[in-house]
């Protein structure tokens, strides 16, 4: 599997660690569901940094289970709740330790609401890993 990030001419640089594209060759794409930061017995911490680190942290969990690793991200889409500004800081520090370099393209997304009440963020991703 090949995986280039493509840097175009002429367009502004990414205004944070995402790729503006990436070109996939020669392997398969896992495509992951919204993500939340929810734990196994179905309790949601109530503060949105905590989401956010456990959305990631199940994140990583349901690649591995794919035979994925964070590395292997190519596209994410995030979703917030509160507003952006809140929550920028905690969130950037904590993507930082899960997209270390070529870092995937990404959308952001201010929503008004979620389907559960306590939800604060939700994360979606689709990886390429190598066939087999």
């Amino acid at each position: 599997m090949h995986k280039q990030i493509v840097v175009p001419e002429g367009v502004y640089p990414p205004t944070a660690d995402f790729s503006q594209a990436i070109r996939v060759s020669g392997g398969d794409l896992v495509f992951l569901s919204g993500i939340i930061g929810m734990r196994p017995d179905g309790t949601m911490p109530a503060e949105p940094a905590a989401q956010i680190e456990l959305a990631f942290e199940n994140l990583v969990r349901v690649l591995e289970a794919a035979g994925a690793t964070a590395a292997d991200v190519v596209k994410v889409n995030v979703f917030v709740r509160d507003d952006f500004q809140l929550v920028r800081d905690e969130l950037r520090a904590i993507r930082a330790r899960y997209f270390t370099h070529d870092f995937p393209v990404s959308t952001l997304i201010q929503v008004a609401g979620f389907a559960g009440p306590d939800y604060r963020f939700e994360i979606e991703a689709i990886a390429a890993v190598p066939s087999g």
